[in-house]
């Protein structure tokens, strides 16, 4: 799992912050506030493993972005005894490494009948460019593009963890009916990027000094403002020991959700253990698996 170098990324997150932070209080332009969204981005290219190592078969895929960026993908397809169950994800990652540590949290999906194209947008492993909003919602475009291409009559289900899950709202409130988006699955969302720079700051002395600063931050991202367009159904999951993306952000989300649209399928599952490792608790992984299948709420699972 992840975590480890998340919270590595995360500190240094929070120095590049500090120096982002920094330059633009001397004056950067508005292209300049722009470009700070490349902070919360921390990308390795070394692909550490694949998931022929967990025994699945998978396929390299690559993409164009409209801007003409190279990407990498793994198509995992649905594979083993259980049979297809006409589900295919689009897995979008958080902010640290790449897909070949990510993708451990996806890979009980294929087993059980759910195909994925685990993306590593710009920057990330194999793909080329630099992370940085909105060019990386380009990526998910191009990856849903190919999904829908290569299997039209598959239902298209984005997930997304921590930052990929802004990414995967952002994208869906633009594309929901083009790509025929059918569910989100979000795992440990924040609800603004300012607000999430906060929270990595109030754990640093330094961090205060600058708080003032994150009103620079671009705000035209953030998930929050962008729920109301999507109305579709979604499950919201968050860990209650989730030390980088505060709990109540998820709960945030979930109230403003479920104010904008009461009468969609807005489910809440409290998830387990640290930040993004609840699919290691085979509870949870269930309780997706029923909402990706059904696109209604676990019935034993907290939805309120």
């Amino acid at each position: 799992m992840a975590s480890i170098g998340i919270i590595k990324a995360l500190r240094a997150t929070l120095t590049r912050l500090l120096y982002g932070l920094t330059v633009l209080v001397s004056g950067l332009t508005l292209t300049g506030c722009t470009s700070l969204s490349a902070l919360f981005f921390y990308p390795q290219s070394v692909l550490i493993s694949t998931p022929e190592e967990a025994e699945l078969e998978y396929q390299d895929v690559w993409l164009k972005a409209e801007d003409k960026t190279k990407l990498h993908a793994w198509w995992i397809p649905a594979q083993g005894d259980i049979p297809d169950s006409n589900v295919m994800v689009l897995y979008v990652h958080g902010n640290a490494e790449n897909i070949s540590s990510h993708s451990r949290s996806i890979y009980w999906l294929p087993a059980n009948g759910v195909s994925v194209l685990a993306l590593d947008y710009r920057g990330f492993g194999a793909s080329e460019g630099q992370a940085r909003m909105p060019g990386v919602l380009q990526d998910l475009e191009a990856a849903a593009l190919w999904m829908k291409q290569q299997y039209p009559q598959k239902e298209l289900i984005i997930l997304g963890q921590s930052i990929g899950a802004a990414m995967a709202i952002n994208f869906t409130a633009q594309a929901a009916e083009t790509y025929q988006i059918q569910a989100l699955v979000l795992d440990a969302p924040f609800t603004g990027f300012a607000t999430a720079a906060r929270s990595a700051m109030s754990k640093n002395i330094v961090g205060w000094l600058i708080w003032p600063f994150t009103v620079l931050i671009p705000g035209q991202w953030d998930p929050i403002k962008h729920i109301e367009k999507i109305d579709i159904p979604v499950l919201i999951m968050h860990s209650p020991k989730d030390e980088i993306v505060p709990y109540k952000q998820g709960k945030q989300l979930y109230k403003t959700w479920k104010k904008a649209h009461p009468q969609q399928h807005l489910c809440w599952l409290d998830a387990k253990g640290p930040h993004i490792m609840s699919f290691a608790f085979p509870e949870i992984r269930r309780a997706v698996l029923t909402f990706m299948n059904s696109k209604r709420c676990y019935q034993e699972a907290p939805h309120s």
